[in-house]
């Protein structure tokens, strides 16, 4: 079987299982003699005589052609066949999609992540948001890199010639589990990069859990990262990158995938410093002799008893017979070292989630 314009490709393999765009196949460039695979997509001819599924096509070819990033795949060619029906040309993963790899280490978990993360602010960055990232459109290149794939429900915000109107093209904008709440409505005025960073927030647990969840329950017990390990603390610092994209309203979000790769890049550089959250349910080593544990001096039930040892080090705390809202601001507890003595304060106020974590009486 010859395909394209000018019978550059042929088909080196059956067929993929046809998908809702048409039918996609591995195949050769006749010109090559190394036998490299690509992945061609064509439209079925009665797919093509739908309107809404040519501008799919088109738009997707679109993008690909505005996007050069290594975390993005290619288009390596595009044009119509000899029946006229539209068709791409991306270079062949072979390791598959996310689906095919298993869980690292946090960080490593992360860094991947990150490349994942630098595609889709590419996109942005030209005005492409994405709307369909899930597992399986996130493939691995042959040292298993991550690379952001099929843009087929993508969205040109500097489009000229989008339709405001709701398409039966918008009405699958998203997966169901990992597309974000607006994504449901169909509306083109709700389509902003924000809606990638909610799906890219439900990647990455996805990438730690293989567990989908609705919504935004990702604290849930049930689908808390790191659950049932003796230290966990690392994944309180992924949680709390969470929270601020696994969010219902857009507005309340980190607003494109650049600002995620700010994020991700400052919690890699804080997990690679040793850096770890506070938390009372485990031991902490102490930093300056390495032998002892720090054990701390005050919490939310002997608060009073330690208020004099806080002011006489200038520390302020909150007044006699404080409500519980008051612990949230200027609080500090302090931990001291049982071996040798070294002492280190905190303020569980300035880490999201930690006062919580800090005022439960401890066991």
């Amino acid at each position: 079987m010859v395909i394209g314009n000018f019978k550059s490709w042929k088909a080196a393999d059956s067929p993929f299982p046809k998908s809702g765009q048409g039918e996609v196949r591995k195949v050769t460039r006749i010109s090559d003699t190394d036998g490299a695979l690509y992945v061609l997509k064509i439209m079925l001819p009665a797919q093509a005589r739908r309107p809404e599924r040519q501008e799919r096509f088109r738009r997707e070819i679109e993008a690909l052609r505005k996007l050069d990033d290594p975390n993005i795949l290619k288009i390596v060619d595009y044009g119509n066949d000899e029946r006229g029906a539209p068709y791409l040309v991306t270079p062949y993963c072979e390791n598959g999609n996310l689906e095919n790899l298993s869980a690292g280490t946090v960080i490593e978990t992360l860094r991947r992540f990150l490349a994942i993360c630098k595609g889709v602010a590419h996109a942005h960055e030209k005005n492409v948001v994405h709307r369909d990232l899930k597992p399986s459109n996130i493939f691995l290149d042959v040292k298993y890199n991550p690379v952001v794939g099929d843009f087929g429900l993508c969205f040109l915000l500097d489009d000229e010639t989008r339709d405001d109107r709701v398409t039966e093209t918008m009405e699958v904008a998203a997966p169901r589990w990992f597309g974000a709440p607006e994504s449901r409505n169909g509306r083109l005025d709700d389509v902003t990069p924000a809606g990638d960073v909610y799906s890219l927030g439900k990647l990455l647990h996805w990438m730690f859990s293989h567990q989908i969840f609705d919504r935004e329950n990702h604290r849930a017990d049930r689908y808390k990262l790191g659950k049932g390990l003796p230290d966990r603390r690392e994944f309180e610092l992924v949680h709390e990158l969470l929270d601020k994209m696994i969010v219902e309203e857009p507005l309340q979000r980190y607003q494109s995938a650049t600002i995620v790769v700010e994020a991700v890049t400052g919690l890699i550089q804080v997990l690679e410093a040793n850096g770890r959250p506070i938390l009372l349910d485990f031991a902490h080593r102490c930093s300056f002799c390495g032998q002892g544990e720090y054990k701390f001096h005050n919490g939310p039930e002997d608060l009073q008893r330690n208020a004099a040892v806080s002011d006489s080090m200038g520390l302020r705390t909150p007044a006699q017979n404080p409500q519980p809202a008051q612990y949230n601001y200027n609080f500090y507890m302090i931990a001291v070292c049982n071996k040798c003595g070294h002492m280190q304060f905190f303020r569980p106020d300035l880490v999201k989630g930690a006062c919580e974590l800090w005022l439960r009486k401890p066991e």
